[in-house]
């Protein structure tokens, strides 16, 4: 094993995709690739990254400073990538619990680095780093020089260890297809895990030997997808499942006349000058939160329980947005100690724009609503989802009254959900894809 070749493979890899657009005579996954690696959505740098002009050279600076501080041990068993050091408990947990691995490597994406650094990687990142100066994409770009010494470190791990199975907990990333296309072509089996929630943000092309599905609606999406070049889908719970389970054992029957917001704290994430992610969260948010207040005041016998984001909880304004916009109706904030995922049954309907809790309620059977004041691409018009959506006050008022008086079963059989619980979606554990 040679850990020079390693990165020089990394390198010639990355500058065959930035040397020109490729023609349609070329390999479709390379194509789509490339498109990835140069236009997909990230959110390893923040908004503002998008107009500084030296972001290349921050990269090229960060990458160089950053020192090898993972101990790793040895041998050839599975190896998990995650994004952060945070996640390596639940990626483990998840993995042991649903794949019968229970020992595995964890490789840490942001301390991911190399022993040196040599010449022609230098080279590299200057020439990023200049075609930053002047170029629309230099995000993407910048980050390249990042994502390579990541593909050498995961490469140099396996071959050292000779690993043969690999999970990625991080396909959301934009590199995400071109790791496990370098890791394919070396006999690795590359496994990917998204979260439950829909693949047409990140995952209209995947490159895969099998892909983790973890709600009903990532089955209605997959035959809508042309690009994926993916063996088997493996049908497992939402990653947090295993922890919150216990919670229902026996839980009660929601009360009526309960309703919750599950927010996506998405006023907060554009405040911290986040990137936008998409299916018009905000709006949406903004269009129940109003359309809530108007409601509550309408039937003050209803009670709204805001669930807000962890990442709200943080903000200096956080208490005072929620009580200055429901103020003088039957609304409380749900104490920190109160999380979402663990309480489901406190509120007899759920109202979100957009959050995997959409996806982790409805396996569990409980009611739920989508805001879609402001129309995206979500759900697909096929989807039953699309018998949850809310797009107007009327409508909203509506469905809220009628779901309040059904039972879970009638609301799930009347809106044909009854492919979305946990016991239903489990009932196939491993489907092969017809290619």
């Amino acid at each position: 094993m040679n850990r020079k070749s390693n990165l020089s493979t990394a390198l010639l890899f990355a500058k065959s995709l930035l040397k020109r657009p490729m023609n349609v005579s070329e390999d479709l996954r390379l194509r789509m690739i490339q498109h990835r690696l140069l236009h997909d959505l990230t959110y390893r740098l923040p908004g503002s990254a998008k107009k500084d002009l030296l972001i290349g050279f921050k990269e090229w600076k960060r990458i160089a400073s950053r020192r090898k501080n993972q101990k790793l041990s040895e041998g050839n068993r599975p190896c998990v990538l995650v994004s952060t050091s945070n996640q390596k408990e639940i990626a483990v947990e998840y993995i042991s619990t649903n794949s019968g691995f229970k020992d595995l490597h964890v490789l840490v994406r942001e301390e991911l680095s190399i022993e040196s650094l040599p010449l022609k990687f230098h080279l590299f990142a200057l020439r990023i780093s200049l075609q930053c100066l002047f170029d629309s994409r230099r995000v993407n770009l910048a980050l390249l020089i990042r994502e390579v010494v990541e593909w050498t470190a995961i490469i140099d791990f396996i071959s050292t260890n000779n690993v043969k199975e690999f999970f990625d907990f991080t396909p959301f990333e934009k590199d995400s297809n071109a790791l496990a296309y370098l890791l394919m072509d070396k006999g690795v089996k590359v496994t990917k895990i998204p979260s439950p929630g829909p693949f047409a943000g990140h995952h209209t092309f995947m490159i895969a030997d099998d892909v983790v599905v973890s709600s009903a609606y990532q089955l209605e999406e997959i035959p809508h997808f042309k690009q994926w070049y993916v063996s088997r889908l493996l049908h497992w719970p939402a990653e947090q499942y295993s922890r919150y389970a216990h919670c229902y054992a026996n839980a009660p029957l929601p009360p009526k006349n309960t309703i919750g917001f599950y927010s996506h704290g998405e006023w907060v994430r554009r405040k911290a000058g986040h990137a936008n992610f998409g299916f018009g969260i905000q709006e949406n948010e903004l269009f129940l939160l109003e359309s809530l207040k108007t409601f509550l005041k309408k039937h003050p016998h209803f009670e709204l329980i805001v669930f807000p984001h962890p990442k709200e909880r943080s903000d200096n304004e956080f208490q005072s947005f929620y009580s200055s916009l429901f103020e003088g109706t039957n609304t409380m904030i749900a104490p920190v100690e109160m999380k979402s995922s663990e309480n489901f049954f406190k509120v007899n309907i759920g109202l979100m724009a957009y959050s995997t809790l959409l996806f982790e309620r409805l396996a569990l059977g409980y009611k739920t609503f989508i805001g879609t004041s402001f129309q995206t691409s979500f759900p697909l018009e096929v989807s039953p989802l699309k018998n949850l959506c809310l797009s107007d006050y009327a409508s909203l008022e509506a469905a809220l009254l009628l779901a309040n008086e059904e039972t879970e079963k009638e609301f799930f059989e009347r809106c044909r959900l009854e492919k979305y619980p946990l016991k239903e979606f489990l009932a196939e554990k491993v489907v092969e894809i017809q290619k």
